[in-house]
């Protein structure tokens, strides 16, 4: 946002903006239900020329409450979404916004391999929502193989959330096989039969680790990647996949593709982009220089192939 350097009241930690006398905000939610909050900072939609909401993991089974008919819609100018399948669903409820569809990123100047022919030490590397039988069966592999296999062994959250990311980037980008089950796999009733791409993908997808699992839906890839990457655990069994993908030269192509294919377009930069055009912002100086840099990385990583 433009302008004098005045936090609007910290009444929601996701309003991403920093001057309620500039020209756009932007209020990051984690759900429909949030909008209110935008309702009690009273003079915003006098102040700012354009209101404008992103809901990176708003599912089309939070749509279906009838209640969400009566929200604050008419506050807001622009709404992005982070599931392709939300977006009519949401143009339903609310037809005069303008709807698109903004998917996940990583960092990727914090997860990209900083070389992607380095040793790398780990043979694979598993967070977040864990599919019991996969993971028994890599447990297997390891031991029977005397592989090493990083994984989460407790829940909560991280006590230093910087230093938390820091090591998960260490562990990605020194790993040879990243496991990459699809967005909320254990829970049917939220995805509703939906195989979406989770954020996990794009970290690998930086460090340029071979991504195996219970794959994303192969149209949900081609849509947002151009190309599946990941390798399916359902098509044949597990321990064959990660036989296939331990050998670090050989999977060599892989690695550079995916680590290419991030610093191309996969960057929260990137996504930025895309939101600015839309809502008719000029692109920050700061902005560009980090979409060429990562542009020139990718250049780089291609000319190995």
């Amino acid at each position: 946002m433009a302008g004098r350097s005045v936090l609007l009241p910290a009444i929601h930690s996701g309003l991403a903006s920093q001057d309620p006398g500039g020209d756009h905000v932007i209020f990051v939610a984690h759900g429909p239900w949030d909008l209110p909050l935008l309702e009690r900072l009273k003079d915003l939609r006098r102040q700012a020329s354009t209101i404008s909401v992103w809901m990176p993991e708003v599912w089309p089974t939070d749509l279906a409450d009838q209640r969400l008919l009566y929200e604050s819609y008419a506050l807001i100018d622009h709404l992005f979404v982070g599931i392709e399948e939300a977006v009519e669903p949401f143009k339903a409820i609310a037809p005069q916004l303008n709807v698109r569809c903004v998917p996940l990123a990583t960092d990727v100047v914090v997860f990209g391999a900083r070389e992607v022919d380095a040793e790398r030490g780990i043979d694979i590397v598993g967070v977040g929502r864990r599919q019991q039988a996969q993971h028994e069966a890599i447990l297997e592999w390891v031991d029977r193989n005397d592989k090493l296999y990083l994984y989460d062994t407790v829940a909560g959250s991280a006590v230093e959330r910087l230093e938390h990311r820091q090591n998960l980037a260490n562990w990605y980008r020194h790993a040879k096989i990243a496991v990459c089950n699809y967005a909320k796999h254990d829970l049917p009733n939220l995805v509703g039969g939906l195989r979406v791409i989770p954020g996990r993908l794009y970290e690998g997808l930086a460090a340029g680790s071979i991504l195996v699992g219970l794959a994303p839906s192969e149209v949900a890839q081609r849509r947002v990647l151009g190309i599946p990457v990941v390798e399916s655990t359902e098509q044949c069994s597990v321990t064959a996949v990660l036989d296939k993908f331990s050998d670090q030269d050989s999977t060599r192509p892989w690695r550079i593709r995916n680590a290419a294919m991030a610093a191309r377009g996969h960057d929260w930069s990137h996504r930025w982009r895309v939101i600015l055009s839309d809502i008719g912002v000029p692109e920050p100086a700061g902005l560009t220089a980090r979409i060429d840099a990562l542009a020139r990385r990718a250049d780089v990583l291609e000319a190995l192939q």
